[in-house]
């Protein structure tokens, strides 16, 4: 692969997760964490980072995502895929984008909002990305050589301004992040829910290094890698400058009620109207970029289960359905999906982590099966709690006596439990075993 080529391909990553929810998040943490925004900051790049680059690399060493569930049953694993692709596709994650391009993007230059202006932006916006998702193998030019440079330098312009020029001091912490910064620096980056997107962009990368003619699985899982470094440390950078951002920005956002409140009055205050339209620039590239590769990763999905359902086909549907939901049904779809989502990450980290060791496990399929099953058990029921639908004697109990299940993170100590168990119970089997 040619050095531009892989430079593009990192730049495609990198884009890809950087959705709107990414650029928005990171300024209420850097706001609340205050003095302590080192300690939360080093949480939260592990998990915002850290995890979604333990995926494609755990998804390259496997030889593509679906290979990391391969180990379970397999209607596990078609149940699985398809209810991730849903969530992260039409049912949630791609309406989300347009909805969230259109708020910050649009609403802020228009004095009387009318209810046909979301419908015509949407339209815009999923025809925009339905052109540009249509040949999966273009995305490298479209998003890598194009649209990323453009969204770097949108983002360098904010960066250049809030070191230059903060507009203000940084003040004490508040909430958890007086006593615990790190740890709560680690729950908020693992609810950037980045490890759903990254399971689904591994085809889409994997597509794109083979059009440029990669072919041999050694050299894409290597090619994989090296992108998913570049944008880790993309991302990264992108992180710290932002929550340095909020946590400069009590004179100007000191009310602010959420990241995307902080990051638009500090943009403001530091360039005007040519803020507002820096900042609407930002949010409607960022998005963009991220609906076109997950609308590409969904329908190359549906496209590979069904022989009848081509992937322009699939793509089409995807971005209609999605056009449909941004409009009508949004909020109740949110609070629909979060359950699932809540559920279905652990399961995530679950199949990477045990990606990572598989080689060194005798019989995966018997550790697969333990690990998934303890998992899926506290993850359904922190599913549960964010659904609201368990028992307020239940989540009291759960709360006292399960670490972490407040913060939604249940499941991490029964999974980390078992895998250690199964995998130490393996390795004392094989040690038994006469050597031959």
């Amino acid at each position: 692969m040619r050095r531009q080529d892989l430079l593009a391909l990192g730049f495609m990553t990198f884009a890809l997760f950087l959705g709107a929810g990414n650029v928005i998040y990171p300024p209420m943490v850097g706001q609340q964490a205050g003095d302590h925004l080192l300690f939360a900051a080093a949480g939260f790049l592990i998990t915002a980072v850290g995890l979604p680059l333990m995926t494609l690399v755990s998804m390259a060493l496997a030889g593509g995502p679906q290979k990391l569930t391969a180990d379970i049953p397999r209607r596990w694993h078609q149940v699985f895929w398809t209810a991730l692709f849903l969530v992260i596709g039409p049912a949630f994650a791609i309406p989300r984008m347009a909805v969230v391009a259109y708020e910050m993007g649009f609403l802020p230059f228009v004095e009387q909002p009318q209810g046909w202006h979301l419908a015509l932006y949407s339209a815009v916006f999923y025809l925009l990305a339905w052109v540009f998702a249509l040949n999966p193998g273009s995305l490298i030019k479209t998003v890598g050589k194009l649209m990323t440079p453009a969204l770097i330098l949108l983002l360098v312009a904010i960066a250049w301004g809030t070191l230059s020029n903060p507009q203000g001091a940084i003040v004490f912490a508040v909430g958890d992040y007086v006593h615990h910064p790190f740890s709560e620096g680690l729950v908020q980056g693992y609810m950037t829910m980045d490890c759903l997107a990254a399971l689904g962009f591994g085809a889409v990368i994997a597509n794109t290094v083979r059009s440029l003619g990669v072919t041999q699985p050694v050299m894409m899982a290597r090619y994989t890698v090296y992108a998913a470094l570049m944008a880790a440390v993309g991302l990264g950078l992108v992180y710290l400058v932002l929550m340095y951002l909020g946590a400069t920005s009590h004179e100007v956002a000191g009310q602010a009620t959420n990241g995307g409140q902080v990051l638009a009055l500090y943009v403001a205050a530091l360039f005007g109207l040519p803020g507002k339209v820096l900042l609407a620039s930002v949010i409607m590239l960022a998005c963009l970029t991220t609906a076109v590769g997950v609308g590409a990763s969904c329908a190359n999905f549906f496209s590979t289960q069904s022989q009848r359902l081509s992937y322009t086909t699939a793509i089409t549907v995807i971005m209609l359905a999605s056009a449909v939901v941004a409009n009508v049904g949004l909020t109740q779809l949110i609070t629909l999906s979060v359950p699932v989502v809540v559920t279905l990450y652990p399961l995530a980290v679950a199949f990477v982590v045990l990606g990572l060791l598989r080689r060194g496990l005798s019989a995966p399929g018997d550790v697969y099966f333990t690990v998934t099953l303890v998992t899926a058990c506290f993850a359904v029921l922190d599913g549960l709690k964010a659904a609201g639908l368990l028992p307020t004697v239940v989540t009291e109990a759960l709360s006292h006596w399960l670490p972490l299940f407040d913060a939604g993170l249940g499941w991490l100590l029964p999974f980390a439990v078992t895998l250690v168990t199964t995998w130490a119970g393996q390795r004392y089997r094989r040690a038994l075993q006469p050597q031959s």
